[in-house]
C-alpha cells in the first residue's frame, strides 16, 4: 500500500515538474506516457513497445515528397521573330520580352516567373487593345501569344507550389512536431497557403476591351513583395510538415501501445465496479499525460487539419500538379489522417472501457 501511494505521488510531481520547465515533445511525452503505464501494469518496456522501434518505422513527410526532377513543368517561352518583335515596340510588351531573355531573367524563381508571367499577359491584353485600335494585323497574332500564356498559366502556378524552396520546407520539412500552442506563424500559415492556391484562379481570362487601350486583368501575383512575404510564412511556420510528421509519431505510438493496453487493462481488477488503487493510478497517469498534454497536441493538430482540408481537396484534383506531388499529398493529409483517427479513437475508447468498469471518471487525480 505504500509503494502504491509513492508511485502515485511520483506521477503527480512529474506531471508539476513538467509544467514548471515548459512543455516536453510529442516523442519525450509518448516516452514517458509509455514508461509509466507499463511501470504500473509491472509490464517490461522493452519486450512490448519499445520507442527505437516505433521511431524506426515512423514514415516522415520529408521522405515521400517528390524529386524536382518529378515536379517541374516545363513551360515553353513565346517564340517571337525579329519582324514582330520590332512590330510591338510601341507596346510595354516589348520591353517585357526583352527581359526574359538576359541573365537574370533566364535564372528566375518560381515566383518571379510567376510574377512576370502575371506581367506579360497583361501586356499582351493591353497590347492587343492597342493593336486593334489602329488595325494593325499582327493584333491576331498577339492575340494567339496571349491564349498561349493564358493555357500555360496554371503550369506557371504549379511550380510555384511544387518546386519553392519555401514550399518544400513547409510541406515536408517539419524540424519539430506540433505544439499544443505556441506553433510559429501556424495561423498566419493558413492564410498564406490560401494565398498560394488563390494564385491559380486570381487571373480573369477577359476579352480585350476594344473600346479603350486597357483590360481588367486581376494582377495580384504582381506584388512581389506579398508573394515572396506569403512564402516566407510558410517557410517560417512549416505547418502542414509539423501536421503529418505529428500526426504519424500519435498513430505509431499509439498503435503499439494499444495492443499491449488493451490485454492489461483487461487484467486489472475491479470486482463488482470497486476501484482498486492500481486502477486509480492508472487513471492518473492516463489524465497528466494524455488528457493533459497529448490531447490538446492532437486538438490542435485537428484543428488545423480541417482549415486546410478544402485547400488539401483542390490540390489532390488539380490537373496541373505532377501525380507524385499529389500522391504526397493525399498520403499526409488524407490516408494517414484517417489512420491516425482511428488509432487516436481506438485508445480513448479503451480507457472509456476500462474506467468505466472499475467507475472511474477521467478527472484529475
Amino acid at each position: 500500500m505504500v509503494n502504491t501511494m509513492r508511485l502515485a505521488g511520483i506521477v503527480i510531481a512529474v506531471g508539476f515538474l513538467q509544467g514548471c520547465f515548459g512543455a516536453p515533445s510529442i516523442d519525450d511525452t509518448m516516452d514517458e506516457y509509455t514508461t509509466r503505464l507499463f511501470r504500473v501494469l509491472d509490464k517490461p518496456l522493452s519486450e512490448n513497445e519499445p520507442p527505437l522501434t516505433a521511431r524506426r518505422n515512423l514514415v516522415l513527410p520529408s521522405q515521400t515528397f517528390p524529386t524536382l526532377f518529378e515536379l517541374g513543368n516545363n513551360v515553353t517561352t513565346l517564340n517571337i521573330n525579329i519582324r514582330e518583335f520590332y512590330a510591338i515596340q510601341d507596346c510595354e510588351l516589348g520591353r517585357i520580352v526583352a527581359e526574359r531573355n538576359t541573365a537574370l531573367g533566364k535564372t528566375q524563381l518560381p515566383s518571379q516567373r510567376l510574377q512576370y508571367e502575371h506581367r506579360v499577359l497583361n501586356a499582351l491584353a493591353n497590347c492587343e487593345a492597342r493593336l486593334k485600335a489602329t488595325d494593325n494585323p499582327i493584333a491576331s497574332t498577339v492575340a494567339e501569344w496571349r491564349k498561349q500564356k493564358q493555357a500555360q498559366y496554371q503550369s506557371v502556378w504549379a511550380n510555384v507550389v511544387q518546386t519553392s524552396t519555401e514550399m518544400k520546407l513547409g510541406l515536408s520539412m517539419a524540424g519539430a512536431p506540433l505544439q499544443a500552442s505556441e506553433n510559429k506563424d501556424a495561423k498566419a500559415s493558413v492564410n498564406a497557403l490560401n494565398f498560394i492556391n488563390g494564385l491559380a484562379k486570381t487571373l480573369k481570362h477577359e476579352s480585350v476591351v476594344e473600346k479603350t487601350n486597357e483590360v481588367n486583368v486581376e494582377v495580384s501575383a504582381n506584388d512581389s513583395g506579398e508573394l515572396e512575404q506569403q512564402l516566407q510564412i510558410i517557410a517560417s511556420s512549416r505547418l502542414p510538415a509539423k501536421l503529418w510528421q505529428t500526426q504519424a509519431i500519435l498513430h505509431n505510438r499509439l498503435v503499439s501501445l494499444n495492443q499491449v493496453l488493451a490485454p492489461a487493462l483487461n487484467s486489472v481488477q475491479c470486482k463488482n465496479g470497486v476501484t482498486s488503487d492500481k486502477a486509480t493510478i492508472l487513471r492518473n497517469v492516463f489524465y497528466l499525460y494524455f488528457i493533459e498534454e497529448i490531447q490538446p497536441i492532437a486538438s490542435t493538430l485537428n484543428s488545423y487539419h480541417y482549415q486546410l482540408q478544402p485547400l488539401w481537396k483542390q490540390w489532390a484534383e488539380n490537373a496541373a500538379l505532377s501525380a507524385p506531388f499529389k500522391a504526397h499529398i493525399r498520403t499526409h493529409a488524407i490516408d494517414n489522417f484517417v489512420q491516425y483517427s482511428a488509432t487516436m479513437k481506438a485508445h480513448v475508447s479503451l480507457w472509456q472501457d476500462f474506467l468505466g468498469r472499475c467507475n472511474l471518471s477521467p478527472t484529475a487525480p
